[in-house]
Order: C-alpha cells, then sequence, then structure tokens
C-alpha cells in the first residue's frame, strides 16, 4: 500500500467510517497518486450527505464521487487486435431473460369521463395495497373517521392529493379518499414535515397522520410516503455484464456518432485497454432505453436540429448500429419520447411500420415504456424517464444536473409519473401501469442528458445519459447534457462503471 493511500484510508477512518472490500479495490482503481485526495474528500463529502447516515463506505459510493469529479473508467483507446481469435466469455453463457411486464397489447383508452375515473381509482386502489403492506399503515382509517373525531382528534388514512396551495409558512392539501374530502394544514413548526409536503405533488396518493381542528380542517403530524422497503436484490450467479445505453438519436445534427461506433467497436472487442475488453468479453445485454432516433416534430422548430429529416431513413441508420452488436448478446429495447409511437405513457413497443429495419437487423425484445425484465435473476425496471423533467421543474430542490434524486423520488412515491395533467401525457388506461408495484433491484432511465448512478433501500439506479450533444432548442432550455459515458453493470456484485467514449 503506499503512503498516499494508506494516508487516504485513514482520512476515512478518522472520519468516522468504515470501509468494505470492494469499495478499498475502487478507490485503488481510480485513485491515482494526483486525484486520490480529491476524490477521498469528494467521497467524505457525499457520504456525509446520505440519510441516514451510512457506517460503511461502500463501492457505489466511491463510484457516485469518482462520477462527480469525472474519474471514470477510462477513456477507450483503440487495440491492434480484437477478441475474436477465440469464443468470448458472454458467447458461452447461455441467456436468462425473463420478460416480467410489457404493456403493448394492454393498452387502449377512448379518453371518455368514466376512463379517468377507473384509472385514478386503479391509482388509488394500488397505493392503497402498498401501505396495507406496512405494519406502521396497516390501520389506516377513513378522512370521514378523522373529521369526525372531535377536536384534537386523531386520524390515520390513505388519501390522494386533489389540489396544493402554499401560502408564506403555510401548505394546504386538498385530499381525498373518494368517500370524503378534507383541507389538511401543514405548517412550518416541524422541519421535516414541512419538507416533505413541498415535494408532494398533486394527484399523490399519501397515507397521514392528522389532528382535528375546527370545520372541516385538519392538521398534519405525519405524512407517509408509499416507499420502498430495504432488501437485499438479486445477483447474477456469475460476472456477467449489461450495458445501458439511452437517448442514441440517430438523425440529429449533433449525434456523436463516433463516439458510438465506438461503442459497438468496444462490444465487439475491437477496441479498450485490456480491462475494458475483460468487461466487453463478459457483456451479454444490451439494454436501449428510448429515443433511439431523433424523430420528427417533437418540439418547436426541430427540424434546424436534423440531419436527417425523415424518420424512416433515421431508422435505417440506426439498424446499422444496432445490427453490428454481437449476435449473441440480448438487445432489449424500449420507446422514449422522440421515437415513432404514441406520446402518452404507458407507451406500446414500436412498431414495425417505423422500425422494421432495426428488428431485421438481428434479434430485439421489443417492449413498452416503462417494462419490467429479470436478468439472471435480477430485476429491472426500464423507464425512459419522459415524466422527469415535470418533476424537476415542480419540486423544490431537484436539478436535472442530479437524475438520481429524481428517480429515487420516483421509487419512494412508488410512481413513475406522480402529477397527471403537467408536461407528460398520461393515457387513462383502465389500469395505472405506472405505479411501482414490484421493487426493482436496478431502476434505469434516461431522458435528460445527464448520466449519473447511486443505491436506495438496496436498489441501484442508473441514468443512461445520452450520446447527443446539445441542440439549440437545449441551448435555449438553458440544458447541457453530458453525452458520450456509457453505464455499465457487473449483475453479479451490482457494481456500476462509466467508460468513456468522448473521444478516441
Amino acid at each position: 500500500m503506499s503512503e498516499n493511500l494508506r494516508d487516504a484510508i485513514g482520512v476515512i477512518l478518522e472520519a468516522g467510517f468504515q470501509i468494505e472490500s470492494d469499495a478499498f479495490k475502487t478507490l485503488v482503481e481510480l485513485g491515482r497518486e494526483d486525484s486520490l485526495r480529491p476524490l477521498v474528500d469528494e467521497l467524505l463529502r457525499v457520504a456525509g450527505s446520505v440519510e441516514p447516515r451510512p457506517l460503511f463506505i461502500s463501492s457505489d459510493l466511491v463510484l457516485m464521487a469518482a462520477e462527480k469529479l469525472e474519474l471514470t473508467a477510462g477513456k477507450v483507446a483503440e487495440v491492434e487486435t480484437s477478441l475474436g481469435a477465440g469464443r468470448r466469455f458472454a458467447e458461452e453463457h447461455e441467456s436468462r431473460l425473463e420478460v416480467v411486464f410489457d404493456p403493448t397489447g394492454k393498452l387502449g383508452t377512448t379518453g371518455v369521463f368514466d376512463d379517468f375515473l377507473r384509472y385514478f381509482r386503479s391509482r388509488f386502489e394500488k397505493m392503497s395495497g402498498l401501505f396495507r403492506q406496512r405494519i406502521d399503515t396497516r390501520s389506516a382509517g377513513k378522512i370521514s373517521d378523522a373529521l369526525a373525531s372531535g377536536a384534537n382528534g386523531r386520524g390515520r388514512f390513505v388519501c390522494m392529493v386533489v389540489e396544493k396551495r402554499e401560502k408564506g409558512n403555510r401548505i394546504f392539501l386538498t385530499v381525498d379518499d373518494y368517500d370524503e374530502e378534507a383541507t389538511v394544514l401543514v405548517n412550518d413548526s416541524n422541519p421535516a414535515l414541512w419538507q416533505t409536503a413541498r415535494r408532494v405533488a398533486r394527484d399523490q396518493v399519501l397515507f397521514l397522520e392528522t389532528r382535528k381542528s375546527s370545520g372541516r380542517l385538519l392538521v398534519a403530524e405525519n405524512i407517509v410516503l408509499p416507499e420502498i422497503p430495504d432488501h437485499r436484490p438479486g445477483r447474477a450467479s456469475e460476472e456477467v455484464y449489461a450495458v445501458l445505453i439511452s437517448d442514441v438519436h440517430v438523425g440529429s445534427k449533433v449525434f456523436l456518432e463516433d463516439s458510438f461506433k465506438r461503442v459497438v467497436g468496444w462490444l465487439r472487442g475491437e477496441v479498450g485497454d485490456p480491462n475494458q475488453r475483460e468487461i466487453a468479453d463478459r457483456v451479454k445485454y444490451v439494454m436501449i432505453g428510448g429515443d433511439l432516433v431523433d424523430g420528427i416534430g417533437v418540439y418547436p422548430r426541430q427540424e434546424v436540429d436534423l440531419k436527417v429529416p425523415d424518420i424512416y431513413e433515421q431508422y435505417r441508420l440506426a439498424a446499422k448500429f444496432v445490427g453490428e452488436v454481437p449476435e449473441y448478446m440480448e438487445v432489449v429495447l424500449i420507446p422514449g419520447n422522440h421515437d415513432a409511437v404514441r406520446q402518452a405513457l404507458p407507451q406500446p413497443m414500436i412498431p414495425r411500420d417505423f422500425a422494421g429495419p432495426v428488428y431485421d437487423s438481428r434479434r430485439i425484445v421489443s417492449l413498452g415504456d416503462p417494462s419490467e425484465v429479470r436478468l439472471e435473476g435480477v430485476d429491472f425496471l426500464l423507464f425512459h424517464g419522459t415524466s422527469l423533467m415535470d418533476l424537476i421543474s415542480s419540486v423544490p430542490g431537484f436539478d436535472y444536473r442530479r437524475p438520481v434524486e429524481v428517480m429515487e423520488y420516483q421509487l419512494r412515491a412508488r410512481h413513475l409519473a406522480p402529477e397527471y395533467g403537467k408536461n407528460t401525457p398520461i393515457g387513462p388506461e383502465v389500469e395505472d401501469w405506472l405505479v411501482v408495484e414490484r421493487v426493482p433491484d436496478v431502476f434505469i432511465s434516461g431522458h435528460v442528458h445527464v448520466p449519473g448512478s447511486g443505491v436506495y433501500r438496496g436498489t441501484t439506479i442508473v441514468n443512461c445519459g445520452a450520446w447527443q450533444g446539445q441542440t439549440d432548442y437545449q441551448k435555449r432550455m438553458g440544458l447541457v447534457p453530458q453525452p458520450g459515458l456509457l453505464p455499465v453493470i457487473n449483475l453479479q456484485s451490482l457494481q456500476v462503471r462509466m467508460i468513456d467514449f468522448r473521444s478516441e
């Protein structure tokens, strides 16, 4: 152990943390002599911001700190020889892919009033079922019980937020449980409760503990989100990798074609240093999380950002890239808001009428958005992430540059698009398929063009970033993407690495 590394470990221990063996290995791999101390400083800052404060430094925390300092697994280098001389590990490994849920074929709404009524009842009933699974919220009553409890009487009930109003240091929530409606007051005398209420969106389903005030006014004493439970995630029995890609945007003037070609070359074993080629040797799954192409007419004046203004030609060009992925790898594709499919969530698979060349290029597991798959015993929730910008624009403290925080809140709310009627269109289906009923081991998303990863209650969260530079539209919106970084997840350890494909 070098003196610098010994000093770095000493700083971590003095700060009151223990360090796991995997975290130590990651620290050794990423912390070069000139970057080790900045990495440790950032690591302690990240660990100190986690609630509850961890006792042990994990490899995920080290990777989070490294990403903030842009210390990735290294830039990909060209190599003279490929791995084609022998059969690769993943080529011999039998695929273990199972589709758990796909909305394709389940969708269809006329948009009449009864459809909306059924949709919101489905959301409420599913969320109520989640609360009944918890010991602390199992004994829920009704809003009517709370209103009838008398002065200072206590109430406990599940409700949906119909309206939210902020006035100075007070928040008023109009809530409903389909039998009764009430107004709930939240004031800032309890800072934690106040902060929770500030993040609550209209149409969210909550568990409230209240005290009866005058008239029909209830005062909140506790707000409980549906939450995901802390759990032990599934893991693969062997070291096998999944590559996580999103927002390729083929057809855009600023599509990073050279960088994406290097990704395909790396998958084929044609580029990369020895460590990177060893990872590529074990890649069995390639997940494409939407916006494979840039589409047509998705946002105002998109035509000035397009290199290929024909949607069919965009998919033909995309097929050339997808077709180059080694045949033994499983490719899973879901749509995004730029793909040629209905815009309302949930979305069905991209139809063959548009993406036929992609489907003809190789075997594709094409699913809708969102979908759930199981890889090697690891449960994945796949979501393009269209609703992320709605949450970022309406919830205090959220920022598109920190997408993992927003995705964590989606897990806490147990819903992928909590507020109905914002910029994200949502179809009033018979069931609300956007409720997170099953707890995922890995939750992946894209859309905001900023990669990141983290862990929440046993669920690994990954935003896949993008392969498109900054468009004129993004400049006008003040959005600065971070394209060209590829998240790769080890299905045995669930460790996420970011491989840099931005330059040769």
